[in-house]
């Protein structure tokens, strides 16, 4: 089944396709058994659960190519299955004591399963809960003993070239800042340095990178969207629409409060102190609306709902 799949990894979505081949004292064969989300549940998920959703599958067919380099088809015996969560295999999670996603587990030759178990009794040496492919690897690895999934050895190469230029900036940098506080331009510098800290600190950007989240997704008609409806998660775009929003808050008070204040002509200051008021307060609506949409929370000052 494993070869007339595209990508090797065998999809299921009921328990009887799958409880033939789990039942006995041992069997031939072993077993690699992730857990799969229909798209309609994904959908209500958040981008956590649909980048581990990607991930693991991922994963999986990385982890086949590497099987199957190193054991033919006549010779192969570790097998990869996609089982589907609905109604039908509900049970069977159960047995298998899933209880969060993502989950994979591992059914050796010799695991002694039998239908009539309340549950399979695996124990956690044979769950994986991460989708990451290299932890994925080294899980196979503990449990299977191949010697083909093992990245204890991957070595880190390090350019020298990129040292050297790395020094090389930092030197410039250094110069630079040097030449900029004789001139007595440091404190703007630096007043510029804290609203770019404050801007990138408030954005989310430092996360999105980490956790390699997109500059917006797509929803099930192929539409771009910029925000998510998940107060747990955010798109690279959105963070930068946030952050600027509170920046446009802050130079329009700024303004207000000192920039209006040196304009002479008295219909040109009217004009400006309103423009920047309205600007402000059409930006802090935005910021109310946008907090509670993400938090399905409502903001209140002294109760007053805002």
């Amino acid at each position: 089944m494993s070869w007339e799949s595209k990508d090797g990894v065998i999809r299921m979505d009921k328990a009887s396709d799958l409880t033939p081949l789990l039942e006995g004292l041992e069997r031939p064969y072993a077993l690699v058994i992730t857990v799969s989300l229909t798209d309609d549940m994904l959908q209500n998920e958040g981008m956590k659960t649909r980048k581990h959703a990607t991930n693991i599958v991922e994963s999986m067919k990385a982890a086949i190519k590497k099987y199957r380099s190193v054991f033919s088809k006549e010779a192969e015996e570790l097998f990869f299955i996609s089982l589907e969560f609905n109604q039908d295999t509900q049970e069977l999670f159960q047995k298998f004591e899933i209880q969060s996603f993502p989950t994979t587990i591992a059914v050796t030759k010799t695991h002694k399963i039998f239908a009539v178990d309340v549950t399979y009794k695996l124990g956690q040496e044979y769950r994986f809960t991460q989708s990451n492919k290299k932890e994925f690897y080294d899980f196979l690895e503990d449990v299977f003993s191949f010697g083909i999934f093992d990245t204890k050895d991957d070595k880190i190469s390090v350019s020298i070239f990129n040292i050297v230029v790395g020094y090389g900036v930092i030197i410039v940098m250094a110069r630079a800042l040097w030449l900029i506080s004789q001139k007595g331009l440091l404190v703007p510098l630096m007043a510029i340095g804290s609203i770019v800290v404050f801007w990138v600190s408030t954005s989310g950007l430092i996360k999105c990178i980490i956790h390699n989240l997109p500059m917006m997704y797509q929803d099930n008609q192929g539409n771009p969207q910029v925000f998510i409806n998940d107060n747990r998660h955010q798109t690279i775009t959105e963070g930068i629409v946030m952050s600027s929003s509170y920046l446009i808050i802050a130079f329009a008070m700024s303004s207000f409060t000192y920039v209006g204040n040196t304009f002479v002509d008295s219909t040109f200051k009217s004009v400006f102190l309103w423009a920047t008021f309205v600007i402000g307060a059409l930006t802090y609506a935005f910021i109310i609306d946008c907090f509670q949409w993400k938090s399905h929370m409502r903001t209140m000052i002294y109760g007053f709902n805002l």
